[in-house]
């Protein structure tokens, strides 16, 4: 699908009202806007390919949403556009998120050879960004 064929589709979602706060779409729809043809029977690898091919759509309007304070949610087989006052929570989640890998990142590096060891400053960062979100939370 070309970029101008995905802005057609975004504009005619949101022209639908299904980029609104609170909209939902089911999971049907959304591969029929995105041509996704799910098969009735098949290979686990075919299933994952489709599932690949939906995520990387839903992925895509993430990202349009992200930039206008929207958060694009699967839930279920369906999606939601979560409202301003769920924002928080998925803000909180992200951070979650992040202080978990940092975690791992320095943990990993703590048990890393010497020699293939981050650096001083990129391990003093990762602190720093941990202490940072856990403070924010």
């Amino acid at each position: 699908m070309t970029n101008k064929e995905k802005r057609d589709i975004i504009q005619m979602m949101r022209n639908a009202g299904l980029l609104d706060y609170g909209a939902v779409i089911s999971g049907n729809e959304f591969r029929e806007l995105f041509h996704i043809e799910m098969p009735d029977t098949g290979t686990k690898k075919e299933f994952e390919a489709v599932s690949l091919e939906e995520l990387t759509y839903a992925g895509f309007i993430k990202d349009v949403l992200l930039n206008e304070g929207k958060y694009f949610k699967s839930e279920r087989d369906d999606y939601r556009v979560i409202l301003p006052s769920e924002n928080h929570g998925q803000i909180i989640a992200y951070m979650s998120q992040a202080d978990k890998k940092l975690k791992r990142g320095i943990k990993l590096n703590k048990n890393t050879p010497t020699e293939y060891k981050v650096t001083d400053n990129d391990h003093a960062r990762m602190v720093i960004k941990r202490e940072s979100i856990r403070e924010h939370r």
